[in-house]
């Protein structure tokens, strides 16, 4: 059994592989030299060349110059504009509403602090009003 590596017929362009008999002909788009490098590497989109009798490799570069898909960023639907723009106008209401809610805790400390200064004189202002003055 060998293994044979095909090619397309027009581009050369490697086509993948078969095992094929030992006593079978080599058809006649097929070779039987693996379309690697020296170091026994797969080349980059192998081409056969039927002059040197080998396979013909792109550079790593040129490769993923060729196959190297830009990254494209998809714009957002209108759909998806207006929920963000909710999610923002929301994270900035709940953001006044925490402001609003502190400030109302404060208020509140500082109007039951003045409540116990004044029931403290308004207590002072009794015992002296019962003293009669003294």
């Amino acid at each position: 059994m060998k293994q044979v590596y095909f090619y397309d017929k027009d581009t050369k362009k490697f086509n993948g592989y078969d095992v094929i008999e030992d006593t079978a002909e080599i058809p006649a788009n097929a070779t039987t030299v693996e379309p690697v490098d020296s170091n026994g590497v797969g080349l980059y989109d192998p081409t056969w060349n039927e002059a040197t009798n080998s396979w013909d490799s792109l550079t790593e570069e040129e490769w993923k110059k060729k196959y190297t898909v830009p990254e494209v960023k998809p714009e957002p639907t209108q759909g998806e504009q207006a929920a963000a723009q909710q999610m923002l106008a929301v994270a900035d209401l709940q953001g006044k509403v925490d402001t609003l809610t502190s400030t109302v805790d404060k208020l509140s400390k500082s109007n039951n602090e003045l409540n116990v200064t004044l029931a403290q004189i308004m207590l002072q202002n009794a015992t002296n009003a019962k003293n009669g003055g003294k």
